[in-house]
């Protein structure tokens, strides 16, 4: 089967990509991105509010964004976000369901999200 979808697109690690980052997710009104930015802005703007704020939050304690995807797993139209270290913080949004694997084939940490029967997840 020839799949078609988006797959991982890597973000750079800078400073600098780091703080739009964090400046898209508060005001995206006001954010104007690269043409090198705009495959994963797409996913960004598909990840639901309660995990752009998760993600906004790792990313403010000095967790990094490595790559973003939506493949069709774990649903058909999920986004997955994976950072560079283990969740910094244990305070979760009660509506986000959080998991400890330590699996070396998937990742050490999961916190997952379903909304309109798609699950979107945030992992490390």
């Amino acid at each position: 089967m020839n799949d078609h979808r988006e797959s991982n697109i890597n973000i750079d690690k800078s400073i600098e990509v780091q703080q739009r980052i964090i400046e898209f997710i508060k005001n995206s009104d006001t954010f104007f991105p690269k043409e090198s930015e705009i495959r994963w802005l797409i996913l960004l703007k598909k990840l639901p509010r309660k995990l752009k704020i998760c993600l906004l939050n790792e990313i403010s304690l000095g967790n990094s964004l490595i790559a973003m995807h939506s493949s069709g797993w774990p649903d058909e139209g999920s986004v997955v976000a994976l950072l560079s270290n283990k969740f910094r913080t244990k305070k979760f949004d009660k509506d986000l369901h959080f998991r400890e694997l330590n699996d070396a084939h998937y990742c050490k940490e999961e916190i997952s999200y379903v909304e309109d029967n798609v699950t979107h997840l945030i992992i490390n």
